[in-house]
């Protein structure tokens, strides 16, 4: 048994705070992470718009169809290199973890941005100085969920200063907090070169940092052209049935969230996945 989530902006029809939560429902999925500006683009989501009474309103339309909001996703450059806006995103995502009970989340979640302003690939995040900027952003949400009891979910990815599984782990050693929580992608761990060692990526995670893991995102790739292209669970290259072993070994239950998996597709990669016991 696998406790699958679903990314509510894959579910791309544009539907409502009511209509999204019967499709995901439909889909036969009952968690969501939630990113409110990419679900619903319309609605007014930034911390100054935020409230008990917003949290507890979309909490209870969602679990009117029996869908809980596992991960509240608060994506935001915590290094963005002007300072001004830096400030700015580091206080959405501390508004976010301050109101996230009322959405019945219990943790917030973010990559680690970039040193330029846009999320691109460069080596100029693999830097001590890229670090030390996403330790200190880290270290003050954290401590924003200390405050809150709210997780702050890292996730590490290629396209930022927590770029590997051993920077991870150097994060981890240098903010010890139980409110510091790992959401692990392993694909945004591999290249081209290496992707054969996805499950040993994922492995050696747990092995690091299992007792950190607090969600996992399964995102299916192929290789084109030398990099690595995302696609919906069971339409690439990830070896499912690995994974699923190593992840319901480790942490049974945990949520397992279908990242670029959407629409009709969730509903094959639920099949799919229920193959694998």
């Amino acid at each position: 048994m696998y406790n699958l989530t679903v990314r509510g902006h894959d579910l791309t029809g544009g539907y409502s705070i009511t209509d999204l939560p019967a499709k995901i429902k439909e889909a036969g999925i009952e968690n969501v992470q939630l990113a409110l500006g990419m679900s619903f683009p319309k609605l007014a989501s930034g911390k100054e718009n935020l409230s008990p009474g917003f949290g507890t309103f979309i909490k209870n339309e969602f679990m009117k169809s029996g869908v809980q909001i596992a991960i509240l996703s608060c994506y935001i450059n915590m290094i963005h290199p002007n300072q001004d806006t830096r400030e700015e995103l580091l206080q959405k995502f501390e508004a976010y973890v301050q109101y996230a009970k009322y959405f019945g989340a219990s943790m917030v979640a973010s990559e680690t941005g970039n040193v330029l302003p846009e999320i691109v690939f460069t080596e100029q995040n693999f830097t001590e100085e890229a670090f030390e900027l996403a330790v200190e952003s880290i270290q003050r949400l954290v401590k924003c969920g200390e405050k809150y009891g709210i997780l702050v979910g890292i996730e590490p990815g290629l396209n930022h200063p927590i770029y590997s599984v051993e920077r991870m782990n150097q994060l981890i050693q240098r903010i010890d907090s139980d409110y510091l929580g790992v959401v692990l992608d392993a694909t945004n761990l591999i290249t081209a070169a290496n992707y054969q060692q996805q499950t040993t990526i994922l492995k050696q995670a747990f092995e690091l940092f299992g007792e950190k893991i607090a969600a996992i995102h399964l995102k299916d790739f192929v290789i084109e052209a030398g990099k690595v292209i995302p696609a919906a669970v069971g339409e690439g290259l990830m070896d499912i049935e690995g994974m699923l072993e190593i992840i319901n070994t480790h942490k049974p239950l945990i949520n397992i969230v279908l990242e670029e998996t959407k629409n009709e597709k969730i509903s094959r990669a639920r099949e799919l996945i229920a193959k694998f016991k």
